[in-house]
């Protein structure tokens, strides 16, 4: 048992880069919780439809995430690794993919009704402080792009790509639920351009990932751990 266990950790922490965005999703899982917490409280306090929606939203995209740590660890042991990296980078996708099309509804829903989100006291700070976390995870994993190899990485590096948008779309309508001018043409057409924006962007991601070519799937797996 000992010795799997060990195998697993060589494999999710074997090189330095795999190592840091593998830890550096732990912080985000915790945050992610608090904020699955915050929007459950005040969705059922405010009567929100737009809380619970993002409640559910976070509490699949961190499902989502352990599914990707959970079943990368798991594949080291598997009789066709290949394979079962390849199930686990279609299926993500895929995931990513209805995802989309929730936030797509919950954004018309949002604007259709003038639904703008306007968190009560010092809520709305951390929503600043947890999109801003988000983002600069995000821009960090951006720029370090290029020495990602693993499969693992590149699903959890996508993962945090979708959550900081989203968490962009949060912060902004919050702002503007803040802001007083809620119902002005102004706001309206702006959020709509990045709500629409956001949307294109996983969908974009979802959609590249759902139909890569098995082959190119097969050939990062190989080449991203060729010991196991």
């Amino acid at each position: 048992m000992g010795s799997k266990k060990d195998t697993a950790k060589r494999f999710l922490f074997k090189s330095d880069f795999r190592r840091a965005t593998v830890l550096g999703t732990i912080p985000s899982l915790l945050l992610d919780f608090l904020f699955i917490g915050v929007n459950f409280v005040l969705g059922v306090y405010l009567l929100s439809l737009w809380n619970m929606v993002l409640c559910i939203y976070y509490v699949m995209l961190t499902l989502l995430r352990l599914n990707v740590l959970g079943r990368s660890a798991k594949a080291v042991f598997s009789k066709d690794k290949v394979k079962a990296y390849i199930k686990l980078y279609r299926s993500t996708h895929r995931m990513l993919f209805v995802l989309d099309i929730m936030l797509a509804g919950a954004i018309y829903i949002l604007l259709d009704n003038y639904i703008w989100k306007s968190y009560p006291g010092v809520a709305i700070y951390f929503v600043a402080v947890y999109t801003v976390y988000k983002v600069a995870a995000s821009v960090i994993n951006l720029f370090r792009a290029h020495r990602a190899r693993s499969v693992t990485t590149i699903l959890l590096r996508k993962i945090g790509y979708a959550d900081a948008l989203v968490s962009l779309l949060i912060l902004e309508s919050a702002i503007i639920g803040r802001s007083g001018y809620s119902r002005s043409y102004d706001s309206l057409q702006f959020a709509t351009i990045s709500g629409l924006a956001v949307c294109a962007v996983i969908l974009v991601i979802s959609l590249q990932g759902m139909f890569k070519p098995k082959a190119k799937i097969a050939d990062a797996v190989n080449k991203s751990d060729p010991e196991v």
